[in-house]
């Protein structure tokens, strides 16, 4: 029975749950390409150590171990903990916007800001870049280390001036990578939160609808039935002769 209400509902009020849905079908209708045929990516993944700047000779003729070896690798440490943060900044953007300059190609440092991504682990320092032209991601990867290797001084001043050792341990590979699942879930999504707006919408106008349709509706307000009218067909008309 309340399955049958429901349907009563959606019957009646069938436009109003559709046309949310519609609107936001339209206004996704744009990104239709690229959910069908989602642009290429491509990614460089690059492994580096760092190492802070030697500390400098001391008066003591007998240094303690933790200060000749464990000092320095404790500060490479830091030094890889703080530099993912320099590497999804907009001065990192900036930088490598200039080094690709100077090189004769053209990228500007706000299209940059999201290419980079950065995590450590001890002194190894792993760099992620991510973007759409095979060709240019190679630059774009060897300029990021030009800026790694010969910027750092400027991003760590507690070193006074000395640049921080920067390695790669890898060397660039381009690679394909497929593209997030959420630029081809998000139309649909959009679509499906366009249609459960239609559906409060047709449960908040059948609410305030006060209009009665059937003898269930009258009874509820308390006012006896006596007799029903059916509903009268049209019978088929027949030619006359």
């Amino acid at each position: 029975m309340e399955l049958l209400a429901v349907w009563e509902v959606v019957r009646r009020r069938w436009w109003l749950i559709v046309l949310p849905a519609l609107v936001a079908g339209a206004l996704v209708l744009r990104d239709l390409p690229r959910v069908i045929s989602p642009p290429h990516s491509y990614a460089v993944q690059m492994r580096l150590t760092v190492a802070a700047p030697p500390q400098p000779p001391t008066e003591q003729t007998m240094t303690p171990y933790e200060d000749t070896a464990y000092v320095p690798w404790l500060a490479s440490e830091y030094v890889v903990v703080n530099m993912p943060a320099w590497i999804t900044s907009d001065s990192f953007a900036g930088q490598v916007s200039r080094v690709l300059s100077d090189e004769g190609r053209s990228i500007h440092g706000e299209d940059l800001a999201g290419a980079f991504a950065a995590d450590g682990l001890r002194s190894i320092l792993t760099l992620y870049v991510r973007w759409d032209d095979p060709d240019e991601i190679a630059e774009i990867a060897r300029a990021a280390i030009t800026v790694l290797q010969t910027r750092n001084q400027d991003y760590f001043p507690q070193f006074g001036g000395q640049p921080v050792s920067v390695v790669p341990l890898d060397s660039i590979a381009v690679r394909q990578v497929a593209p997030p699942i959420a630029d081809r879930l998000v139309p649909l999504i959009k679509v499906a939160v366009g249609l459960a707006a239609g559906v409060a919408l047709a449960a908040l106008a059948e609410h305030v609808d006060r209009t009665v349709r059937t003898r269930a509706d009258v009874e509820s307000l308390g006012v006896p039935v006596i007799a029903t009218i059916p509903r009268q067909r049209r019978l088929p008309s027949r030619s006359r002769r």
